[in-house]
């Protein structure tokens, strides 16, 4: 049976139940130097650890809405985007409407409406249509227009503002002419009047040439960016990452440093800006947990949160907090993916008060 298969089995009775488990997830262990692949029998999705389910049997790349009652998602890449229900566990579809060639990504922005990121184009390649064709999009809140282009081309995703409709995003220059390939990160704000939506106030902050950045996070405040930086070509796995961050007054980059033998790429932010979701992985292509990472630059710690690699050949990514901080969504899946940020469903995971 296939991974897929075998989620959409399991999905059905673990819908039924609309309230999570009373166990919840408390901080692990710190990272040791590797984290190997095991050969546990069984299946991690039938095994799950109290306090975590299963809310659909498809899916990739959650995000909470701003007041924590919804989840947006896409289905699957250059797929619709859907809305999951906390309080009744219903899913919508929030782009079928719509003719488009599929959505990569969906954001919630601070006054309910959406960002959603894809091609309109599609390139010739994968590569060709993920690192120079996804451009954002806006969609009213009760998704019920087509998507409205705002005329900015996004290397990978952006970082949403919970205070204003500000976001920030990243876009990539290839090397011409003697210059290097680099990334330049922007903020803008999706200005809404009268159903239509444009970007305003767009202002650069930092242009990078050592790695590729990717708008991840705002800092507490909005005073700064958290984001990974990609070294492509570098590495035992062919990819190295940095977690760094950007303030906006000063433009000083604040690198966390991550262990040589660890694939940690930082994703969501915690409210207290204080500590980041980070995936953590031996070799992310053979299977991914979930580790969180504290900010700070002189004593970084990274501390394990699930262990689905003990199975191997699975993987969690792309974890989001709750903006109460009380529970984290997160797709699981095979690790035996085509492309980066593919997911093969959404759980829930509850975390102890005062994780």
């Amino acid at each position: 049976m296939k991974v897929s298969q075998f989620l959409a089995a399991m999905a059905a009775p673990m819908l039924l139940s609309s309230a999570l488990s009373a166990q919840t997830f408390t901080r692990g262990d710190p990272v040791p130097v590797t984290l190997p692949l095991g050969n546990k029998p069984g299946n991690p999705i039938l095994d799950m650890p109290p306090g975590q389910r299963l809310i659909s049997a498809f899916g990739e790349r959650p995000v909470f809405s701003p007041k924590g009652d919804k989840l947006a998602f896409i289905g699957k890449s250059y797929g619709d985007a859907f809305e999951y229900d906390m309080a009744t566990g219903q899913i919508r579809n929030l782009t079928g409407h719509a003719p488009s060639e599929g959505f990569l990504r969906v954001h919630y922005i601070a006054d309910g409406s959406f960002a959603l990121l894809g091609p309109r184009i599609l390139g010739k390649t994968r590569e060709e249509t993920r690192f120079s064709r996804i451009e954002l999009f806006w969609m009213d809140p009760s998704a019920t227009r087509a998507p409205v282009p705002l005329g900015v081309t996004i290397f990978e995703g952006i970082a949403t503002s919970p205070r204003s409709n500000m976001i920030a995003w990243s876009e990539m220059r290839p090397a011409a002419a003697g210059k290097p390939a680099a990334t330049t990160v922007y903020t803008g704000r999706i200005a809404v009047r009268d159903g239509a939506a444009k970007m305003e106030d767009k202002r650069e902050i930092v242009t990078t040439t050592d790695c590729f950045v990717e708008a991840q996070d705002f800092l507490p405040g909005d005073k700064g960016l958290l984001m990974p930086c990609y070294g492509y070509g570098k590495g035992p796995t062919g990819v190295e990452t940095q977690v760094i961050s950007v303030d906006f007054e000063t433009k000083k980059i604040t690198r966390y440093p991550t262990p040589t033998t660890l694939y940690g790429e930082v994703e969501g932010i915690f409210p207290d800006g204080r500590r980041a979701l980070v995936e953590c992985a031996q070799d992310r292509a053979k299977g991914m947990d979930l580790c969180v990472l504290d900010l700070d630059p002189s004593k970084p710690r990274y501390t394990r949160m699930t262990d689905i690699v003990q199975y191997g050949g699975w993987k969690y990514g792309n974890p989001v907090v709750r903006p109460n901080g009380r529970m984290i969504a997160a797709q699981v899946g095979s690790a035996d993916v085509i492309d980066a940020g593919v997911g093969q469903g959404i759980v829930l995971m509850d975390l102890a008060p005062g994780f």
